[in-house]
């Protein structure tokens, strides 16, 4: 709560700040969460966890001061189970999988904001929403939890126009562990997840 308190205010803060024309834009990515196994923690057993590659995307409003841009960012990261192992077991999963919807306040710097060309690179802090339905032969597992997220950003643009730029970037996402229950056939257990990975993105982001 103090975290989405904190986001809340440092955006308001941004967008209240006296403005000239193109320093304020607003921006949409799609790209793709690459696969990466997630690490599981199940007492008395060995719990494996693979993602399948699943679709990204994200919306922003921000703006531009010199070589710096700061922005308020949401995002949602799919990630539907490839496989899901428990004591060497294939569990036969199925459901929607580990999923992270975010909020980020993200702090990002130009290296020539002036060229038609330039790279970027940033980290943002926010909240995510973590997401995970499963179901298999070990039990089943679904719930939401909110935990503290970051992301380091790294990338480039190609400016189209004086107010508008087609971008891709490469970013890493981490969110805290989350906590859930494992419902099974000999009783319930605590399960923790860690979402973290890697998407890569293409978007258009416009000045106004």
């Amino acid at each position: 709560m103090k975290t989405q308190i904190f986001l809340a205010i440092a955006t308001t803060a941004m967008l209240s700040l006296p403005a000239q024309a193109q320093d304020m834009y607003v921006s949409g990515q799609f790209g793709i969460r690459a696969v990466e196994d997630t690490d599981v923690s199940l007492a008395g057993a060995d719990m494996q966890l693979e993602l399948a590659n699943a679709s990204f995307f994200s919306g922003a409003i921000g703006r531009r001061m010199d070589n710096w841009r700061f922005e308020a960012e949401f995002a949602h990261r799919g990630g539907k189970f490839n496989a899901l192992t428990l004591n060497g077991t294939d569990t036969g999963s199925s459901g929607d999988g580990l999923s992270a919807t975010s909020i980020m306040a993200n702090a990002i710097y130009d290296f020539s904001p002036e060229a038609r060309w330039s790279g970027y690179v940033g980290a943002g802090l926010g909240m995510a929403r973590i997401s995970a339905d499963f179901a298999g032969t070990g039990g089943s597992i679904e719930g939401d939890a909110s935990v503290a997220a970051l992301q380091l950003i790294g990338g480039v643009y190609y400016s189209l126009s004086e107010n508008t730029q087609l971008f891709t970037d490469l970013r890493y996402f981490r969110a805290g562990e989350t906590d859930y229950t494992l419902s099974a056939p000999l009783g319930s257990s605590s399960v923790s997840f860690q979402y973290d990975g890697y998407t890569l993105g293409a978007g258009l982001r416009v000045a106004f």
